[in-house]
C-alpha cells in the first residue's frame, strides 16, 4: 500500500476493503453463468472515490478460473 495513492485528489489517505461481487462469465462453449467472489477495492477517506486495482483484477482471474472448473463437466477416466 506504499505507493498507493487517490487517483482523482492524490491523497495517500487510502484503505483498501473487501466487498461482495457477482460476475457473469461463459465457459468455452458459451453458456453463461455467474461467479460469485469477494473483491479487493480501495476508498479514499479525502474524497471518498472507491476504484479498483491490480488486486482486484487478479481476484476476478482466480475466481472465474476456479468457477469455470468446477462448472465444466468433469471427463470420464481413460
Amino acid at each position: 500500500m506504499a505507493n498507493n495513492h487517490c487517483p482523482t485528489c492524490g491523497s495517500r489517505d487510502v484503505v483498501q476493503r473487501t466487498v461482495n461481487d457477482r460476475l457473469r462469465a461463459a465457459d468455452p462453449r458459451g453458456h453463461p453463468f455467474e461467479v460469485e467472489l469477494q473483491l479487493p477495492v480501495w476508498s479514499c477517506r479525502i474524497c471518498k472515490l472507491c476504484w479498483q486495482g491490480q488486486e482486484a483484477l487478479a481476484a476476478k482471474e482466480a475466481a472465474y478460473q476456479y468457477a469455470l472448473v468446477k462448472h465444466l463437466p468433469s471427463r470420464p477416466a481413460t
